[in-house]
C-alpha cells in the first residue's frame, strides 16, 4: 500500500483547523454527541462488565471459572470493538460535517470493519513502538547503573523525548487510517512525511486537542462534546494536508 502523498508543503493551520472543526461540529452536534453517547455508553459498559468479572488475570486463569472468563473475554472484545466503532464514526461524521452534508446517525452507525481493522493495526504498530523505546530506554538505564550509576537516568529521559516525537509525528495517525485508507506502515510514514517538516506546528494541534479532551474529561459530562470536536479539529488539519480544498460550510451547507 503507497503512502499517501501530502497535496501541500505548508505546516498545519491550527487556529483555521480549530475554526473549521468548531463549524463542522455546531451543524452536526446533535447527531455526534447523540452517536457518542450511544457507542460510549456501550463501552463503559463493557469496562464495568470487565472489571467487575475479575478480569482475565486478576483471579488467575486456573482459579476462574469458564464462565467467569467467558464473561471476561467478551467484555474485553466489546471494550475494543465499540472503542473503534465510536472513534471510525466520529471521523467518518467529520468528514461529514466539514463537507456540509446534512446530519443524518445512519452513516455513522454504519460498522465499517475494514476502516475498524486499519485503524486497529495502526494504532497497535504505534503502541508496539513506543513501548518498545521505552523498554530499551530503561534497559540502557540498567546497564549504565552498573557501569556510570550518575548517568543512568539519561537513557530514560531520551527513551521519553522519543516517544513525544513519535506521538507528534503520528497527531493525524486516526484519520489517515480511516479516512485515507491507510494502515499499518504506511500509515505510519504518511503521517511522518506530511508533519516531521512542520513538527512544531504538529505539536501545537497536539496539545490544542489534548486541551479540548482534558476539559471534557475534567466534566465528564462534557466529554460526549469535546470527543466530537477534537475529531473534527482533527479531521479538519488532516483536509488541509490530504485533501483537495471544498467549499466553504458557510456558503450552502445542506444542499
Amino acid at each position: 500500500m503507497r503512502p499517501l502523498r501530502p497535496i501541500a508543503d505548508e505546516p498545519i493551520a491550527i487556529r483555521q483547523a480549530l475554526e473549521e472543526g468548531w463549524r463542522g461540529f455546531q451543524g452536526h452536534a446533535g447527531v455526534l454527541m447523540g452517536f457518542t453517547a450511544m457507542l460510549g455508553s456501550l463501552n463503559l459498559l463493557s469496562c464495568v462488565t470487565y472489571r467487575s468479572s475479575g478480569g482475565l488475570l486478576e483471579r488467575g486463569l486456573p482459579q476462574a471459572t469458564a464462565s467467569a472468563l467467558v464473561l471476561a473475554s467478551g467484555a474485553l472484545l466489546a471494550f475494543f470493538f465499540t472503542g473503534f466503532w465510536l472513534l471510525v464514526g466520529l471521523l467518518k461524521g467529520a468528514e461529514r460535517a466539514l463537507d456540509g452534508q446534512r446530519p443524518s446517525l445512519q452513516p455513522l452507525l454504519r460498522c465499517d470493519g475494514s476502516a475498524i481493522a486499519r485503524l486497529a493495526w495502526s494504532l497497535l504498530l504505534l503502541l508496539l513502538l513506543l513501548a518498545l523505546t521505552l523498554q530499551a530506554g530503561e534497559a540502557s538505564s540498567w546497564v549504565l547503573t552498573l557501569l556510570l550509576p550518575r548517568l543512568s537516568a539519561l537513557p530514560l529521559w531520551a527513551a521519553w523525548a522519543v516517544v513525544i516525537y513519535w506521538m507528534v509525528d503520528q497527531v493525524l495517525l486516526l484519520p489517515i487510517a480511516v479516512l485515507g485508507d491507510q494502515a499499518g506502515l504506511s500509515a505510519f510514514r504518511s503521517g511522518r512525511r506530511a508533519t516531521d517538516p512542520h513538527w512544531l506546528q504538529a505539536l501545537g494541534l497536539l496539545l490544542v486537542v489534548g486541551l479540548i479532551l482534558l476539559a471534557g474529561f475534567l466534566l465528564l459530562v462534557a466529554l460526549v462534546a469535546a470527543l466530537p470536536w477534537a475529531l473534527c479539529t482533527l479531521t479538519a488539519a488532516y483536509r488541509q494536508l490530504f485533501t483537495l480544498p471544498t467549499a466553504t460550510l458557510s456558503s450552502d451547507p445542506w444542499p
